[in-house]
């Protein structure tokens, strides 16, 4: 159920931090985990690592994957550790509301080290020319140095997570030599109320067979009516749809078939939106309706 998002600085410590959480969660608390690393994806899509931070498309790419993967594990039961830099607030808002919108509970964990600790520490890397295997076997790069200039550049666009932002929150800071709030942890994840979704986080909703099209061919239907009517008539207009009650148009004459097709646009796309899919009976009464009232007419 619980996603947990790692974020810090390049070599600041995630991955030990993800293996700590993974150890805690197996063996005390006996629950499923699955560990999402950056550095596993990176070697999946073939790019070496410093070749990854230094191309921003590789890196969308890099982000958009662990998303998705994300995104297919989380469900009722199961722990989600996102071992990656998170360096970027919009992208942790982005995972805040799908997790949000299905119903998960998230934390944030800060590794928190010096930059002058996690550049040593970086430069005890033992692989320093990077060569991927030939082996489709699962592997990662987590021995990889970073270039100074890869390691200067994450560092300089990290952007810190904020305990006061909700996308963030809750946030556990953690420092070197410190041991991470486990039980903390546990209890944010588990024992807290979860975030009520909203539009903006909904899933979309599934729709019959076929919903759509009979959607577009009604209120396309309901246009040409109108167009055809309007050709002898400029006041209200009584049209049915396929053995429909009557129903009153009352719009401006000059409305034309362009202005028409736009509010029908507008309807459609309302339509999509409801949780529950429209009763398409009540489709002809809704758009007339929606059509009157877009021009101010009852």
């Amino acid at each position: 159920m619980p996603l947990i998002i790692l974020c810090g600085i390049p070599s600041s410590g995630k991955s030990t931090r993800a293996r700590e959480l993974q150890k805690f969660f197996q063996e005390e608390k006996k629950c499923t985990v699955y560990v999402v690393s950056e550095n596993e994806s990176c070697r999946s899509h073939r790019f070496c690592k410093n070749e990854l931070f230094g191309d921003s498309q590789k890196e969308k790419i890099i982000r958009s994957a662990l998303k998705s993967e994300v995104g297919r594990l989380q469900n009722n039961t199961d722990v989600v550790i996102l071992d990656a830099g998170n360096y970027i607030k919009g992208y942790r808002y982005e995972l805040y509301c799908q997790a949000k919108g299905s119903r998960v509970s998230q934390c944030t964990i800060l590794c928190n080290l010096p930059i002058e600790q996690a550049r040593e520490y970086n430069r005890n890397r033992p692989v320093i020319e990077e060569v991927l295997p030939e082996s489709s076997e699962r592997s990662d790069n987590s021995e990889v140095q970073y270039t100074e200039a890869i390691f200067d550049a994450l560092c300089q666009r990290f952007e810190e997570p904020q305990g006061q932002n909700r996308w963030d929150a809750p946030l556990f800071v953690t420092l070197p030599d410190q041991e991470i709030d486990l039980d903390g942890i546990y209890s944010a994840l588990f024992e807290n109320k979860l975030p009520t979704p909203n539009q903006s986080t909904q899933n979309a909703p599934v729709c019959p067979a076929n919903y759509l099209y009979e959607l577009d061919q009604i209120t396309r239907g309901i246009v040409m009516n109108i167009v055809g009517a309007r050709k002898f008539n400029s006041g209200p207009i009584t049209i049915s749809h396929k053995g429909s009650d009557q129903i009153i148009v009352n719009i401006p004459p000059e409305i034309g078939v362009a202005q028409l097709r736009r509010v029908r646009q507008l309807f459609i796309n309302y339509v999509k939106l409801q949780v529950t899919p429209t009763n398409l009976n009540s489709v002809p009464q809704l758009f007339v309706s929606y059509l009157n009232s877009n021009y101010n007419v009852t």
